[in-house]
């Protein structure tokens, strides 16, 4: 039951992903050859309104095939794969069939995508991203509107380090931390400390200073202490015990700035996490494909239903909220065949007023789309040794 729920979750995604594009491309006026969820052969197909809607086998992934996109793109049509079908009316424009979505010859130039003006061009682009991010807001609102959110209230310190003796007061508001004199970090919750701690801990020594600023009693105070050396965990630590649990917002403000704080943790941990990536600080059983996604979020599912439904609904969501804004960052990173890769080509065009030809574009993302394809087969690859290993059951501490 948990990977049919992870499957419609992660499809849903795709399908809002893919919205925002479809809608964007319809505002614009431009031909949507076909909309589908899935890939792979065909479960149902039908025409309407002259834009074929299709479900396809396999449940994850999706296109918004646009008229006039090139083949290397997100779609599977260029102009070129059009059928003219016989002139019976003897009209002298005859009609153009796409798999049983037809235009009239005249029409290509109006309704492709590529003899749009740039400006739409990217906002077709940018539309599924935006899909994405506004979706993962929504759900961030709805976690923090059930849930709350865990600001950094400290309770006490640690006997005997630094910390206990650098001034901190019980219920001060921790909300920025970094190096003593270098720019400092929003701390909003618990959870922007951890991954704070976990990125920089790593290059902490015995001459380490921190600068934290905390609220107290409505006004800022600044303290600068050392963290220190924790001989059982190996680790270095703040020193710093903070309040557990999630606050409910006491106002209509303090909703949005959680709400907002929630989706900023849930775009943040993603660009943390590829600076890792670069940086070679992530390990083979941390890199998580869709068929490793699938799997966690299946048993996470399955383990926070034991507490309840509607606990299970919210832990699912809170998901869906992450992946969502990983799915809005992935697409905008400047790669070939992906949205960012067709962005960096439409803002090159609107700057240098002058477009690539059209060919060596479509060579870039064909280039793009191949070593895209090989890096999902890795991907495949690993989930599929991470889930018979069991390390990703060890990630949730099964």
């Amino acid at each position: 039951m948990g990977i049919i729920v992870a499957l419609l979750g992660l499809s849903f995604l795709i399908f809002f992903h893919e919205l925002g594009h479809f809608l964007a491309a319809k505002l614009c006026h431009v031909g949507v050859l076909e909309f589908s969820i899935g890939m792979g052969p065909r479960l149902i197909s039908r025409v309407k309104n002259n834009t074929r809607y299709s479900l396809k086998l396999l449940p994850l992934g999706g296109s918004c095939a646009m008229l006039g996109e090139d083949s290397a793109g997100s779609g599977d049509f260029s102009v070129s794969f059009g059928e003219e079908l016989p002139d019976r009316e003897n009209t002298g424009d005859p009609w153009i069939d796409y798999d049983g979505v037809r235009f009239r010859k005249s029409e290509i130039v109006k309704y492709s995508f590529q003899q749009k003006p740039a400006l739409q061009r990217f906002f077709i682009c940018i539309a599924g991203v935006m899909n994405n991010f506004i979706l993962a807001a929504v759900f961030a609102a709805v976690i923090v509107f059930f849930c709350g959110f865990d600001p950094l209230y400290i309770t006490d310190t640690v006997e005997n380090v630094p910390a206990a003796e650098a001034g901190f007061q019980q219920e001060d508001n921790l909300i920025y931390l970094g190096r003593h004199g270098e720019h400092l970090s929003r701390m909003p919750g618990y959870r922007d400390l951890f991954m704070w701690m976990y990125i920089n801990a790593e290059d902490f020594d015995e001459n380490t200073l921190l600068d934290a600023v905390v609220l107290r009693n409505g006004r800022k105070e600044t303290i600068t202490f050392k963290p220190y050396y924790n001989e059982e965990q190996q680790a270095y630590k703040l020193g710093l015990a903070f309040y557990g649990g999630r606050m409910l917002a006491s106002t209509p403000m303090e909703f949005i700035k959680y709400s907002y704080y929630e989706f900023r943790y849930d775009l943040t941990i993603v660009i943390q996490s590829l600076k890792l990536i670069a940086k070679g600080r992530v390990h083979r059983n941390e890199v998580m494909g869709p068929v490793g996604t699938v799997s966690v979020m299946s048993t996470t599912v399955e383990k926070s239903s034991e507490y309840g439904l509607f606990n299970a609904f919210l832990v699912f969501l809170e998901l869906l909220s992450m992946l969502s804004s990983n799915l809005g960052i992935m697409n905008l990173l400047p790669i070939p065949a992906l949205d960012g890769g067709r962005l960096i080509f439409i803002l090159f065009e609107m700057i240098s007023r002058r477009r690539l030809p059209f060919s060596v574009e479509e060579r870039i993302n064909q280039i793009g789309m191949a070593a895209l394809l090989m890096l999902m087969l890795v991907i495949l690859s690993n989930d599929i040794w991470n889930i018979i290993s069991g390390a990703y059951a060890s990630i949730l501490g099964g």
